[in-house]
Order: structure tokens, then sequence, then C-alpha cells
């Protein structure tokens, strides 16, 4: 049996492949948008016979290589080398991992996703930054929700960008009138800059979602602060500004990494409605899900990436005329907290 480790780095994703019998494929390069052409070079190199390793710093192709059909793998800190000064684990020794220690490392599910097994320690370390939040808070610095002090909600998209799903939310957003705010990772920002630079010709907001979409408690302050740094500037070299919202993903964080945001003059956006989109429950949940509880100042959690979108892309025009019909208006996370 065929392993593959994929890792990211500065320019989007390294492959390597190890055979259980010993046999190496040299390295591979991929663009981050390019999830098809790794799919066809596993199956040119490997066959049906592989098992595709990630690290917990990497959320990003779980989702896009389970759905055709790959087995997907995530290999923890403590499976693993320690990270070099560069922040990622070279790809061969995630294939390596994968062929020596495949029993060790968890397979993701769609339930979970990337964090599969690793949902009570989340909500542990969610518990244990509530006193920085609310200090954060207080500041300025952190938000789940604007002030409610008008019946505006804003809605939010995040992963992207990712083809054709961010096109076809934007084209949806500009035939109702309402600005979004999308919070893009670095990886897909610097493969796409033409998409970044369209949402915000289009008057919609931009915040930073991370380089690689990593398990944040995983991190520490110095791989951090160059997930943010790499995203800010490729976001700033497709717009010309640099953001000053920022979402951790899957909202995971803890007290050291919500200050070292905040240490960086940016305020951590959460959210107050999942529209659980990113499991493609179908449409009817996504909608359920998105403006069941919604009050004045909700901020509505949807994706435009990492992963097959179309659910969200139906879901959102009845979203919006949901809230619409409700008396809400739609406003960017920048005028929310900005209130009246």
């Amino acid at each position: 049996m065929w392993s593959a480790g994929i890792t990211w780095n500065a320019e989007g994703y390294e492959l390597a492949c190890v055979h259980d019998g010993g046999r190496q494929v040299p390295p591979a390069e991929f663009r981050a948008n390019d999830v098809q052409g790794i799919v066809q070079y596993l199956a040119e190199t490997c066959g049906a016979d592989v098992a595709v390793v990630v690290d917990s710093t990497n959320g990003l192709l779980d989702g896009p290589l389970r759905n055709v059909g790959l087995c997907v793998l995530r290999a923890d800190p403590w499976n693993v080398p320690p990270r070099p000064d560069d922040g990622f684990v070279p790809a061969l020794e995630l294939a390596r991992c994968g062929a020596v220690e495949r029993g060790s490392l968890t397979e993701t599910d769609d339930r979970a996703g990337a964090l599969t097994g690793r949902e009570g320690e989340l909500r542990r370390a969610i518990a244990a930054s509530s006193s920085t939040e609310a200090a954060l808070a207080g500041r300025g610095r952190l938000v789940t929700r604007g002030p409610g002090t008008a019946r505006r909600v804003a809605v939010t998209f995040d992963d992207g960008p990712t083809q054709p799903y961010t096109d076809r939310v934007l084209d949806i957003l500009r035939d109702y009138g309402v600005p979004a705010t999308f919070f893009c990772v670095g990886l897909h920002a610097h493969a796409d800059p033409a998409s970044v630079a369209r949402i915000t010709e289009a008057g919609h907001s931009v915040g930073n979602h991370t380089w690689s979409h990593p398990y944040v408690p995983d991190l520490a302050r110095d791989e951090m602060l160059r997930q943010l740094e790499w995203t800010n500037r490729s976001i700033a070299a497709a717009t010309g500004a640099t953001p000053r919202l920022a979402r951790p993903p899957y909202g995971a964080r803890t007290p050291e990494s919500l200050g070292w945001l905040a240490d960086q003059g940016m305020t951590t956006v959460l959210w107050d409605r999942d529209s659980g989109d990113w499991a493609a429950p179908g449409v009817p949940a996504i909608v359920d899900n998105a403006i069941a509880g919604v009050t004045s100042g909700s901020v509505i959690l949807m994706h435009d990436g990492a992963g097959d979108r179309s659910q969200t892309v139906a879901a959102l025009p009845r979203v919006i005329e949901a809230l619409v019909q409700d008396g809400y208006e739609l406003v960017t996370v920048d005028r929310l907290l900005a209130g009246d």
C-alpha cells in the first residue's frame, strides 16, 4: 500500500509518496487551488491503494480528498518529528509516518472533518479561553456578534477563495445587492489573487483566516504569527489593504493565541450562528441553521472554500431572502461593529 504525505509551504502543496515495501517517489509541487491535479497525480502514481496523510496544521484538503473517495489520515504533533522553523512537516516525513505508523494516525471523517477525534479537546480549549475573550471583548479586540443597536446582521464566508464557488457566491450577493465578509486563507489567496481582488472591488470585506487552516492550539507563537503575516501579505498584494479582522479556523483558540492576535492589532471575529454548511447537510438544513435564532447583531458563518460548496450556493438566496423579509439589513462585519 502507498502512503502519500501532503504538506503546505509558502507557495502551495508538496506531495511525496512512500510504499510499504520501501519504494519512494520524489516530492511533487502543486498550487493550492489544484486539488484536481493532486487527485490525478495520486491516481497515476499510487493507484487506488493509497492513504493520504496530512498534519494538524493543514485543514484545507481532507474534505476535498474524502469527496473523491480517498482515505485521509491526520498526523498530530505527537506522531511526527518537531516542525522545523518554517512551520510545516516535510511531505516525505508525513508519507513515512503513514507507511510506518499508519495504525496510530486518525482517519478523518465527514462528521468532524480535520478535527476528527479532537472535538473534546477543542471544546476544552475554548472554555479555558472564556476570561481572555471577555477581556479582549471589552477592548474591542474580540467579537462574537455586533452590538445589536440596529436590525443588522453580517453573513461571513470562510476558507476561500475557491472556484467556482466564490464566483457563484459573489454573483448571488451582487444580484441581491448585499455585502458580506470573506475570511480568506492565505494559500488560496496566494493562488488566486484575482478572486480576492474581485471580492473587494464588489464592496465586500476581507479578513485573515490563517495561511493553511491549522488547528491553532498546536501552534507556537512564531508559527501563528507567520500564518497571519503570510496571509496578510497575500491579501494586501491583491487588494492594496492589510486585513485588521481575523478568524481562527474552527473557532479554535487558547488564551495565548487570542493574545497573539490582539498584539498584532487584529480583532478576532467569531460567530453566533453556524450554518453547518461545511458538512454538506443539505440545503434546507443549511438555511435553517443559518437563520434560526438570528437577532440584531448576529454574525452568520458560511463557507465558500475547502470542499464542494454547491449546497452553500443553493442555500444562500434563501438565507438572504429570509433575513430581508424579516426586516434585517445585511452588512459587512466592519459596518456591524461600527453600529450607527
